[in-house]
């Protein structure tokens, strides 16, 4: 850090040695780590509001949101390694043990946690039960219950084991050249020197599979499920928590010469659109038999966050009951919304072109896109009352602010924490590694613990396989863009790999976590118990090969 930014923060090393000096140093690092927690959830708060515009949602899904969720982690690792090249020695552990911790931790806890807050029952042939209801049965239960993955899972982990390479790449030769066991490193016979090359060489394989999954999301990006599905289900959220109307979400613009055109055709049999009104629909139809009354077509119209008035009411009824009866099915619905999600106008009111009052007439111009919407965190409902091109520029700026702002925090504080990290473990004579390895991830990927858990506890198979996907492709992450700027710290810097423990940990959680996502379907107890008991047996595993001599 600089010397002008360094006067923000205080200099840990001048704390008092005594315990009310460790207790300030633990209160530094409890506001670090909240300042970091909370600018993670602004970076990924801010990529996931650019799923919400129809024209970035595939970029941003398959790009943005994976780079960004790396961030913080990244910057840790890159701290780690400033400042003099002793002192960035000894600092590095900090770095490789917030990269071991993050990548064990995303695939072991979270992973486990989602697993039993989406368990359903099975059936007799050990099938998730999704289709019935109650779900869970008997309610709460955990024998005989378990979740299932979609076909992507297994892609997601092909692609973690993949680029899990460039670890094999460092850490061999690191063995050819004695940086490989501790009396190696006591007898100064790990030089940087020594792994230079090969440093350079395990960077250069990092970047290549970093533009290779970014390449291979792109091409995917509107085909692929997950990253769909998490989309339908951020619209929805954005529908339910007022942030957007219906044609805000989905990117219908005033129909003017260079207004953004949206990636998807609507109609009311596009399965997308379809899936974004039935859950409002189906809120209504409580007694199952697909049908709505014009009082609760009134209802359903104030959940998709318009207000029509008894006319308007009274024309929406007419035009969607075609056969007359009184009542609404969804089909019928489904088709009146899709002309009126499709009709450009400047007005912001989805009633608004619908005859009744002063309303204009309907006109007949295709635009729309069918997304949708998810996420469980609180949104502003601000946006909603806004014209729809209005809303999706809004939602640039808010992101956009949202993300540099993060981002921005991240790098402020990140070199902070590793000073409160370093010394922590220095206090308390325990290697820094240890001490990173359990609070970083806190700090910097508890945002997505959460995310992964209230997608999961949704209970469906598409919202589950969001979860693993997300902590798959976060740990792919850690391996090509976090990896990479460790290799480029050792080449560049000159620094030692002496990590060899700390490798193979990671390697051995990773070949577990890819054998389990092969599995089509995770029984509750066996696997969640296995998953969860990875976490201490990696730092088990650390301290045994260090025991043993690893460095």
């Amino acid at each position: 850090m600089g010397d002008t930014l360094s006067l923000l923060f205080v200099d840990v090393t001048t704390l008092p040695q005594g315990g009310f000096g460790f207790v300030q140093l633990l209160f530094l690092g409890a506001v670090y780590g909240m300042i970091l927690f909370s600018a993670s959830g602004m970076i990924s708060n801010g990529s996931e509001l650019l799923l919400l515009i129809p024209s970035l949602a595939g970029l941003v899904g398959s790009v943005v949101l994976p780079v960004l969720g790396a961030v913080p982690d990244g910057a840790i690792v890159l701290f780690s390694g400033m400042g003099p090249v002793a002192e960035a020695q000894e600092q590095l552990s900090v770095g490789v043990g917030a990269l071991a911790g993050s990548t064990i931790m995303l695939l072991t806890i979270p992973w486990a946690l989602s697993i039993i807050a989406g368990r359903v029952s099975l059936d007799g042939r050990g099938n998730p039960t999704y289709g019935k209801r109650p779900k869970l049965n008997p309610p709460g239960s955990w024998k005989n219950t378990g979740v299932g993955c979609g076909s992507t899972i297994r892609g997601c982990g092909v692609a973690m084991v993949v680029t899990a390479v460039s670890y094999i790449v460092i850490q061999g030769p690191a063995f050819g050249v004695k940086c490989g066991t501790k009396t190696q490193v006591a007898a100064n016979e790990c030089h940087g020197a020594n792994e230079k090359w090969w440093s350079l060489v395990g960077l250069v394989l990092c970047i290549g599979f970093f533009i290779w999954y970014l390449a291979k999301q792109v091409a995917t990006a509107n085909s692929n499920a997950d990253t769909n599905n998490k989309i339908d289900e951020l619209r929805k959220n954005a529908l339910a928590t007022g942030l957007l109307s219906l044609r805000g979400v989905f990117g219908t613009g005033s129909g003017r010469p260079g207004e953004t055109q949206p990636l998807l055709g609507i109609d009311s049999n596009s399965a997308r659109f379809r899936n974004t009104l039935r859950p409002f629909f189906n809120k209504y139809d409580r007694n199952g038999d697909k049908r709505i009354d014009a009082t609760e077509l009134a209802l359903l119209m104030r959940d998709l966050n318009e207000e029509p008035t008894p006319k308007q009411l009274k024309a929406l009824l007419a035009e969607m009951d075609k056969d007359g009866n009184g009542t609404v099915e969804f089909h019928e619905f489904a088709e009146v919304v899709s002309k009126i999600v499709c009709t450009p106008t400047s007005n912001s009111t989805l009633t608004s072109i619908v005859p009744g009052d002063d309303a204009p007439e309907k006109k007949k111009d295709e635009e729309g896109e069918g997304e949708e919407d998810e996420e469980e965190e609180e949104m502003p409902s601000d946006l909603a009352h806004l014209p729809p091109e209005v809303q999706q520029r809004r939602l640039k700026m808010r992101a956009a602010w949202m993300m540099t702002v993060g981002t921005v925090i991240v790098l402020l504080f990140s070199d902070p924490m590793v000073a409160v990290l370093s010394e922590v473990g220095n206090r308390v004579n325990i290697s820094p590694f240890y001490i990173s390895f359990i609070l970083a991830p806190l700090a910097s990927n508890a945002s997505e613990l959460l995310a992964s858990f209230n997608y999961a506890a949704k209970k469906t198979e598409k919202t589950v396989s969001i979860s693993f996907a997300a902590l798959l492709g976060a740990a792919t992450m850690n391996n090509t863009f976090c990896l990479g700027i460790f290799l480029a710290l050792v080449f560049f810097r000159g620094l030692a790999w002496e990590f060899s423990a700390e490798t193979i940990s990671i390697l051995f959680v990773q070949a577990v976590m890819f054998t389990i996502s092969r599995k089509r379907i995770l029984p509750t107890l066996t696997t969640s118990a296995l998953v969860f008991a990875l976490f201490p047996i990696s730092i088990a595993l650390v301290a045994v090969l260090e025991g043993v001599g690893l460095d």
